[in-house]
């Protein structure tokens, strides 16, 4: 049997109609009452960067979250909501992200991720053993609210990459340290942890979402959609060409698929809902760091060669830079460093994660290509 993939099409925040929206484009692929049960305890797992206005499209826009919770709580289900920002406390990122005035109304509670239950995935699994947030696993249901964004090291974020969320603060940078300058190794994490949470079911916010350089300082892109489904390989799959994003640059799906999370073949997905006859979009801004080279395997010499001459890499504009420590202090591989007031990257330690692009709060991080990167870039296209 093919993996549904629902899609519905959305004008704007409105919640009465998005509600609708979002309730028409579930049923299709089983609806709320084959998700949720009633008294079940249910928790959301929105896309929350950090602290930012919902129009600036970087965390699943309130109004989307409220819409669901409606949705859940009207089938008789408990309804909590939970992330770990990598910036700041959960309970501040909600109140400026705009989500205060709907959780009160409707009684949903916060659930910070602060405790860590260590899992055994040595079944066959590149990574062993993987510490993710003890209170994901007090649910009988999560639902997975990710944002359609780029994302400079993924490409895009999406149904997978959304639950990097459950892994505990700071232990975020310990994975992508870990994970080096190897997009796949990384990749595996992010499938791996979202094998262990398995979601009921992927419901994503792309009414508003991000191209260029996301996930935090990309552009506010309307897309208007709504998609839903409970392969989050043919999910992803789906968004991914609605986009003109290639698949095989969205190593989550790629790795997924290997994995048996999924499927990434369009001809094997059934894609149903609202007509899209506007799509591809094919002027979508794909992030600079996207080059020829953003996945390969190479030796010491040519990995220097490749680095200095043809892959992206973050730098620090020191005429917005605020010295405020965020990226140095989150900084995997410590490569980032104070000399004569300004911060600067040390190349040899930079590991290309782009953590520091993602979470500066004042776009004071660049992403630059070189030269010759750029030339290549523009003869693939």
């Amino acid at each position: 049997m093919k993996p549904l993939v629902s899609i519905g099409k959305a004008p704007d925040y409105g919640v009465s109609s998005l509600k609708q929206i979002i309730y028409d484009c579930v049923n299709n692929i089983g609806g709320f009452g084959a998700i949720v049960g009633r008294s079940d305890k249910v928790l959301l797992k929105p896309n929350l960067l950090r602290s930012a206005n919902p129009q600036q499209a970087a965390v699943t826009h309130p109004a989307f979250v409220e819409a669901v919770a409606s949705l859940i709580i009207d089938h008789g289900a408990k309804v909590s909501l939970g992330d770990s920002p990598p910036l700041g406390n959960l309970n501040k990122v909600l109140s400026k992200s705009g989500y205060d005035d709907f959780m009160r109304n409707m009684d949903i509670k916060p659930c910070p991720f602060t405790k860590r239950r260590s899992l055994d995935c040595s079944d066959g699994r590149v990574y062993r053993r993987l510490d993710l947030a003890e209170e994901v696993f007090e649910f009988d249901k999560v639902i997975n609210l990710p944002k359609v964004k780029t994302h400079c090291q993924m490409g895009l974020t999406l149904a997978v990459k959304n639950l990097f969320g459950v892994v505990v603060g700071t232990d975020k940078a310990s994975w992508h340290l870990r994970a080096g300058k190897n997009i796949d190794d990384f990749a595996t994490v992010l499938v791996q942890i979202f094998e262990q949470i398995r979601p009921a079911i992927s419901i994503v916010d792309g009414i508003l979402g991000m191209e260029g350089n996301g996930p935090n300082s990309g552009k506010p892109r309307f897309i208007g959609l709504v998609a839903a489904g409970r392969d989050p390989v043919a999910l992803n799959t789906v968004i991914a060409t609605l986009l003109d994003f290639p698949i095989e640059a969205l190593r989550t799906s790629i790795i997924g698929e290997q994995m048996g999370l999924g499927i990434t073949d369009l001809s094997r997905i059934e894609v149903i809902g609202d007509e899209l006859n506007e799509f591809p979009l094919t002027d979508f801004e794909r992030p600079k760091s996207m080059s020829m080279a953003w996945n390969l395997s190479y030796c010491n010499p040519v990995r220097r060669f490749l680095e200095n001459h043809i892959i992206t890499k973050p730098a620090i504009d020191t005429f917005v830079c605020q010295n405020c420590g965020v990226c140095m202090s989150h900084c995997p591989p410590g490569a980032i460093y104070v000399k004569n007031g300004a911060t600067k990257i040390d190349r040899r330690k930079c590991i290309s994660c782009f953590c520091c692009h993602e979470l500066c709060g004042n776009n004071a991080v660049k992403i630059v290509e070189p030269y010759l990167g750029r030339l290549l870039s523009s003869a693939s296209r």
